[in-house]
């Protein structure tokens, strides 16, 4: 489900991690502008990621998708994660997607 999302007609999908680890490397050798990332990934939570991430790609915007809704507060309150989305809403995530983009696309 979160890949039809992804690769919806409006996003273009840069690289995709199976792991903490991969994310970073993603991170490092494709620069992604934004990185969605599960909480619970292989290797290392989804906070050890985002800080990972930002870390090699500081101007990457790290969205946290979490079946683990009450992570919420928690999760926005993490210096390197700018976005918090249950998993229970994936509309939330591609419509957070989409204004993302298009607010990249107004700035260019």
């Amino acid at each position: 489900m979160l890949q039809a999302v992804l690769t919806s007609r409006t996003l273009d999908v840069v690289g995709l991690a199976t792991s903490g680890e991969d994310a970073e490397q993603v991170a490092v050798v494709i620069g992604p502008d934004v990185a969605v990332v599960d909480y619970m990934m292989p290797g290392m939570t989804g906070f050890e990621t985002a800080a990972r991430i930002k870390a090699v790609r500081p101007q990457c915007i790290v969205v946290i998708f979490s079946a683990l809704a009450d992570l919420a507060d928690e999760a926005l309150a993490h210096p390197e994660v700018d976005h918090f989305v249950p998993k229970s809403d994936i509309l939330k995530l591609e419509a957070l997607l989409t204004e993302m983009r298009a607010a990249r696309n107004t700035s260019d």
